[in-house]
């Protein structure tokens, strides 16, 4: 997708409804940052929006321009109501989204970190993809993304909370020094689909004793029990603990000590 198709369904839009200021949302928010964004990134067909001074309208000005629609059909994408409550954002979002006006229409892109949060709550495959499209790209920011998680978004309820850092806290631990995911890593956690369980780790005071799921040079996956997972840095070990095997990490004062445990019966599935 590109910023001239947009335009070119709010141009369509503006002609049904008079209104000439809309809100983009979604996966294609990262044009309002990019225009030759990372197609993992704007591959999607469907718009999410919504008119700024009358959002209540998204759904009339879809029912004609929206998925299934002659539009739809003619040019290959749609326009896909939304509300802007719908999505779990962190709070001042209005303040920091991004303004493009095209030909005559002002369009206000969300601002992609504010995204980012948006798909960690709701953690479906695509939106994975599309994160760590943005992290590859140095699109997105994962320290920007923790700050705004952990003081400004109010969350629906406890669960949506502890699913969303869970899945924050796997990119933050795959992530490189050169600041890439390793993909290697994410492979495994996807494949395994662990991203629900991933542990905040104490790298001052933490403990973690379990059975070593899958292992490289760079990363080690440890059960935690209870659909519970650690991810631990392994580059600085002398001693890869081997996969299948049981260990404990010990973190003092940042050190990390890992030493054999007895098999206690924890696995993939615990």
């Amino acid at each position: 997708m590109r910023i001239e198709q947009i335009q070119k369904a709010l141009e369509a839009a503006y002609q049904l409804s008079n209104h000439h200021e809309y809100v983009i949302a979604g996966s294609l928010s990262v044009l309002g940052a990019i225009e030759e964004s990372p197609e993992l990134m704007s591959m999607s067909t469907d718009i999410d929006f919504f008119p700024l001074q009358d959002p209540g309208r998204a759904s009339e000005i879809a029912n004609v321009l929206g998925e299934g629609s002659e539009f739809h059909i003619r040019n290959g994408y749609y326009l896909d109501a939304i509300s802007p409550d719908l999505p779990t954002l962190p709070n001042e979002w209005e303040s920091r989204l991004v303004k493009h006006v095209l030909n005559g229409i002002t369009t206000y892109f969300l601002d992609v970190n504010d995204t980012a949060i948006s798909k960690y709550t709701r953690g479906a495959e695509n939106d994975f993809r599309w994160i760590e499209a943005g992290y590859n790209a140095n699109i997105l920011r994962i320290d920007v993304i923790e700050s705004r998680m952990r003081f400004m978004t109010d969350f629906f309820d406890l669960s949506e909370k502890h699913n969303a850092f869970s899945r924050f806290h796997m990119h933050q631990r795959a992530m490189l020094p050169s600041g890439v995911l390793d993909n290697n890593l994410l492979n495994f956690l996807h494949k395994n689909k662990l991203e629900d369980g991933i542990k905040e780790i104490d790298a001052e005071h933490g403990s973690y004793e379990g059975k070593i799921l899958w292992a490289s040079d760079l990363f080690i996956v440890q059960s935690l029990g209870r659909g519970k997972s650690a991810i631990h840095d392994s580059s600085k070990l002398d001693v890869v603990p081997a996969a299948e095997s049981h260990a404990r990490f010990n973190y003092i004062d940042g050190q990390l000590e890992v030493t054999p445990a007895q098999q206690n019966g924890l696995s993939l599935d615990s």
